[in-house]
């Protein structure tokens, strides 16, 4: 476990899913936790409630990434509860959207575009504005970036950009101590994920992965722990792949 005493952490996306069981396992690390939510209240203050319960600190802030006002109040909101702020993860995405290219909409691209991209591009520009040195920061791609799915190529191209955001950002804030990393989760077995994909498609993913099995939620909480800990204090610019072999 990683002592992350004395550090505070926004966790984008984090009442429910991946981002949920991050936000608890910083807390249990010692990170004291901003917990974002869209739109369920109730669900983003049991992960406060979970967090408190640990022994650390936490609070939620309503936060839609495809608005850039939402993403520098909650910049604003956690340097003023907490007076600093040392790890991001922008954990959570657009929704799945599965189109051929030929079908694809205008709208459908830049809603997808708007909250994975650019969404992404402004948080990690706030962080580089109030981010203290020595840092910590964890973006999220997917495995369609190195392979390619028919149907995923929106999903994927703009997480794509997320990468190159994710590269560029680590060699610009280096010189101040901070890591920039990306995280490269398999598919796992959160609520959206299996309510958006078959049962059907789901055991043939299992069958794509050496390991035969999705991954849990706390599979990729475990893998961006590390990345956010002293043990991973020469790792950045790269992308950590938590795929089971997947990709």
């Amino acid at each position: 476990m990683a002592n992350l005493t004395g550090k505070v952490a926004i966790v984008t996306g984090s009442s429910r899913g991946i981002g949920r069981a991050l936000a608890e396992r910083l807390g249990r690390d010692g990170a004291k936790v901003v917990v974002t939510y869209a739109g369920n209240q109730a669900k983003a203050e049991e992960v406060v409630a979970t967090i408190k319960a640990n022994g650390s600190d936490a609070i939620s802030v309503q936060t839609d990434l495809s608005k850039l006002d939402d993403i520098r109040t909650l910049f604003q909101k956690t340097l003023s509860y907490f007076g600093q702020l040392d790890i991001l993860v922008i954990s959570g995405g657009a929704p799945r959207l599965t189109k051929s290219i030929a079908e694809t909409t205008e709208a459908e691209f830049d809603s997808v575009f708007t909250f994975n991209a650019k969404g992404n591009f402004f948080a990690l520009q706030e962080a580089a504005k109030h981010m203290a040195d020595n840092g910590r920061i964890v973006t999220f791609s997917t495995p369609y970036t190195v392979q390619p799915q028919p149907n995923l190529s929106v999903i994927a191209g703009s997480k794509a950009a997320i990468e190159a955001f994710t590269f560029a950002l680590a060699k610009e804030v280096g010189v101040r101590g901070i890591r920039v990393n990306a995280i490269m989760p398999g598919p796992t077995t959160t609520d959206s994920f299996t309510s958006m994909v078959s049962a059907e498609e789901q055991e043939q993913l299992k069958q794509m992965a050496p390991l035969k099995r999705l991954a849990e939620a706390e599979d990729i909480a475990n893998a961006v722990a590390f990345l956010v800990s002293d043990d991973a204090a020469y790792v950045t610019g790269h992308v950590l792949h938590a795929t089971g072999g997947f990709a």
